[in-house]
């Protein structure tokens, strides 16, 4: 019996890892199930559309698989029926404890409104942290899943290849992708005279989007490209590492270049402490600017061949650049009045834009948008106290991270930054997504003995 047991736990834990592999390949994807549209002011009203993403199927199948591996284990209650709960159990468990009231408490008012809306969010929210933590005690090891969200990465930089250089995005409801064209209106584009570039969205909804996402799976190449030791793995990963970083260029979202900058700034200078992978400093660096020498080449030959469309990306004097600009500025000073009237509950998870029609006048450029900062967001959704318990958490999960991989912060700056200029990270289901899988796979760096793939 305890023979035919532990083999089907075996089963069940190498049927998870694959299902987290899957996953995490098919994160990008927007393929989703529209169960009601969201109208706001007679308008389509993307933050209050109620849908049923494709990757939430194996993002819960994956919870549920987790939860029976960990809880179905006689062993687990055996020991759990054993333990004494005293004051030193507490006192050796605080942490987790206090873990755990920040979790229940920011649940018990997320979902206070009863909006199906806010429900919406709240499972998106819950499902990110149980997925994280299934990730991380997972048999996976962080090579394996950093892999596999890295190819994505190449996928969708190979994506915004094509869509740029063919100025149109196929459309196809299996990969959630819908057509575009730079013709059409409402479309992100670069103008210049009159002309219009259609700028790369991938299979995302929007081209910022895109360049985040890049941004983040470009640091995590840099970290894989010296955590691999094999020749043949780094030629891989560097060939790789300029097709993703073609796809960020082409996405031409300022937030997220600034956010890369940012993080390999943060990579560089940590490295000089803290050699990652049992480097010496002189083979470390010597490997690190010849990155950035073959990174910098790519970038100077795309800027000069596509140099008009590039500078009008920081004219201000341009309609389109200056129109971008203006709003977020009108955005921020609407945040801090919504903050101001509601900083100690919030106006309820995801209902910043059906708040803002209600209470504010009508945008001036036509559609209601969240703020395009995820703090301030968050801050103006969930109120003072559940902001900080969250904050805190959040923190807590990269203090644990960063006392293995320091190298690793270089990647949560990415996120960090770009959440500084947009709103998708907070406001919508792949951006909370990518929060939690990188939390998770910092965790699974942390765990990671070994540099070299065997």
């Amino acid at each position: 019996m305890e023979k035919q047991n532990k083999l089907i736990f075996n089963m069940l834990s190498r049927l998870t890892n694959y299902l987290i592999l899957l996953f995490l390949f098919a994160l990008p994807f927007q393929t989703r199930w529209i169960i009601e549209y969201g109208i706001l002011n007679n308008r389509p009203w993307e933050f209050g559309t109620i849908s049923l993403y494709g990757t939430e199927f194996f993002l819960w199948l994956i919870v549920i698989l987790t939860g029976i591996r960990i809880f179905g284990r006689p062993d687990f209650w055996k020991s759990f029926s054993n333990c004494r709960i005293n004051a030193d159990y507490f006192k050796m468990h605080k942490k987790n404890i206090l873990a755990v009231l920040i979790f229940l408490f920011s649940t018990a008012v997320f979902i206070r409104s009863g909006n199906p809306i806010s429900w919406q969010f709240t499972t998106w929210f819950l499902g990110g942290i149980c997925l994280m933590i299934s990730i991380a005690v997972s048999e996976l090891s962080f090579s394996r899943a950093g892999m596999t969200l890295w190819l994505s990465g190449v996928v969708q930089g190979v994506l915004a290849v094509q869509q740029f250089f063919y100025q149109k995005i196929i459309g196809s409801k299996w990969l959630g992708m819908s057509a575009q064209n730079s013709s059409d209106s409402g479309v992100s584009v670069v103008q210049f005279g009159d002309e219009r570039w259609l700028r790369a969205y991938g299979s995302f909804g929007w081209p910022n989007s895109l360049g985040i996402y890049l941004a983040v799976i470009f640091v995590l190449g840099l970290i894989l490209y010296f955590y691999f030791s094999k020749t043949k793995w780094r030629i891989l990963i560097l060939v790789g590492q300029l097709i993703i970083l073609t796809g960020l260029l082409l996405s031409f979202s300022r937030g997220a270049w600034l956010a890369a900058v940012g993080g390999l700034l943060i990579f560089g200078l940590i490295a000089w402490n803290n050699l990652p992978f049992e480097f010496t400093r002189r083979k470390f660096y010597s490997q690190f600017v010849k990155q950035l020498a073959v990174y910098a080449v790519l970038v100077i030959s795309l800027v000069t061949i596509y140099f008009p469309v590039f500078t009008n990306r920081f004219n201000t004097g341009n309609y389109l650049e200056y129109l971008s600009i203006t709003e977020r500025q009108d955005q921020l000073n609407v945040a801090g009045q919504m903050i101001s009237d509601n900083l100690f509950f919030g106006v309820g998870p995801g209902l910043y834009t059906n708040y803002l029609a209600r209470y504010f006048v009508s945008p001036t450029y036509g559609v209601y948008q969240p703020v395009h900062n995820i703090f301030l967001l968050a801050l103006a959704e969930l109120g003072i106290f559940v902001f900080l318990f969250i904050l805190v958490f959040v923190f807590w999960l990269i203090k644990k991270i960063g006392r293995a991989g320091p190298i690793y912060f270089s990647v949560l700056t990415v996120l960090f930054l770009a959440g500084f200029y947009d709103h998708f990270l907070w406001s919508l289901y792949a951006g909370q997504l990518i929060w939690w899988v990188v939390l998770a796979l910092g965790l699974m760096l942390k765990k990671s003995q070994s540099n070299i793939e065997k």
